[in-house]
């Protein structure tokens, strides 16, 4: 989409990003920013530019305006469909983060003449076009009965935050923008319909004051326990469900969990079908950021019961290699070596899935109650057992975990079993 008449002076550019005019009533045609410019800078989960414990596997942009300054003024996003496993996009109250709406991929409608990739099969993802609105609440029904594809937003927020997300596009389509440019914003006042200029791009506050809860590494338990993470959270993606645990990995020690994995689509026509969209497992510090992921792709194999079991070993063991070999000959068994030299030996494990099928009997959405923030920081007042750890409310379908020795893995006596022991 680099198209010339986007070839403007830089000083012209510059004096484009001002808030939009409401009374702008003239011809002048609306000369907006190329795309890649109206967007933020990719926030990669690959290279800790991205707070909030992201998968490594997916990559973020945001658009922030103030609808406080531009009242009125609605977005319409025209774009190409990008080659990826997931993407979609969120509307976002940037003050609290808390999302107000959004929509996935098999849900946005094709523009006439195109067809939605993420339904139907195809190679040639790029050929087919959308457009999406993003409108505040008191937008005319005149006006949104020719609009598909709608995203509401109140109108009493001062700060709008639209963020895109892509998973495994690289993987997919060899570039981390999914084969396509990124979707074109154009303005427009929603009292009128008529286009107008494209309102300056704020300061989101995902990049320097992100709201996280207190982490408390300290304890030093046996037993793992995962948890189903708190909702409304530092800019949650909505198809997607997290559970968690805490781990202090100490010297000459291993963190191991397992559980049975839902399934995942190994092309479009399995979307409907498979148990979820995608799942993974990362690990992050208390810095927040994630430095090892793995998904369902990656982990081919479970054990004879069905099972995979992931065992956390520390980069500079001198028993590494030997934990390594001891895991390959265990079907289904998959080592993830973290850096306590660099990265602390404090580890938030999470475990993700996304856009569960409504017909999956093990989903953590349906069985589990979100935990509150108190709790998710460390305190376990009024904590209820049977609703919030996930083994009790999944059963083998919900991760649970156990720390060892090193030696006690290496043993040829040991056993996979002790893995899910509650204490």
């Amino acid at each position: 989409m680099k198209k010339t008449f986007y070839l403007v002076a830089v000083a012209f550019i510059f004096g484009l990003f001002t808030a939009c005019d409401d009374d702008n009533d003239n011809d002048t045609p609306v000369i907006n920013p190329t795309p890649k410019e109206q967007w933020g800078k990719t926030l990669r989960g690959d290279n800790q530019t991205l707070l909030a414990f992201p998968d490594i596997f997916a990559d973020y942009w945001e658009y922030t305006y103030s609808y406080k300054d531009n009242p009125n003024i609605g977005l319409r996003l025209t774009g190409k469909y990008p080659k990826s496993r997931f993407f979609n996009f969120t509307i976002y109250d940037d003050e609290t983060q808390i999302d107000m709406s959004s929509i996935e991929d098999v849900n946005i409608q094709p523009d006439d003449s195109s067809i939605n990739p993420y339904i139907k099969e195809t190679n040639d993802y790029g050929s087919n076009g959308y457009t999406i609105y993003i409108v505040p609440a008191s937008t005319p029904a005149n006006l949104r009965a020719s609009m598909k594809n709608i995203c509401e937003f109140p109108d009493t927020l001062n700060m709008v935050s639209v963020f895109m997300r892509l998973y495994l596009a690289k993987q997919y389509s060899g570039g981390e923008y999914g084969g396509v440019e990124m979707p074109a914003i154009q303005a427009f006042d929603v009292t009128t319909g008529k286009d107008v200029d494209f309102p300056k791009r704020e300061k989101c506050n995902i990049h320097e004051s992100l709201k996280m809860p207190p982490m408390d590494f300290s304890s030093d338990m046996k037993p793992l326990p995962f948890m189903r993470a708190p909702l409304n959270l530092m800019y949650p993606n909505s198809p997607a469900e997290y559970l968690f645990t805490r781990i202090k990995l100490n010297e000459g020690e291993v963190a191991t969990f397992r559980f049975i994995p839902p399934t995942a689509p190994k092309s479009v026509s399995e979307y409907p079908t498979a148990d979820v969209r995608y799942w993974s497992v990362c690990l992050g510090s208390s810095e927040t950021y994630s430095y090892v992921s793995i998904y369902d792709e990656e982990m081919p194999k479970v054990d004879k019961d069905g099972f995979v079991t992931f065992i956390i070993a520390d980069a500079n063991s001198a028993k590494l290699e030997n934990i390594k070999a001891k895991a390959e000959a265990n079907d289904g068994t998959y080592v993830l070596v973290w850096n306590r030299k660099e990265q602390g030996d404090g580890i938030l494990a999470l475990y993700r899935n996304m856009v569960i099928n409504k017909n999956y009997d093990h989903s953590m959405r349906e069985q589990m109650v979100s935990i509150p923030l108190e709790a998710a920081g460390g305190d376990m007042t009024n904590f209820n057992p049977m609703t919030m750890i996930a083994m009790l409310a999944m059963k083998n379908w919900g991760p649970q975990g156990y720390k060892f020795s090193e030696d006690d893995y290496l043993n040829e006596e040991f056993n996979y079993a002790l893995i899910r022991r509650m204490q």
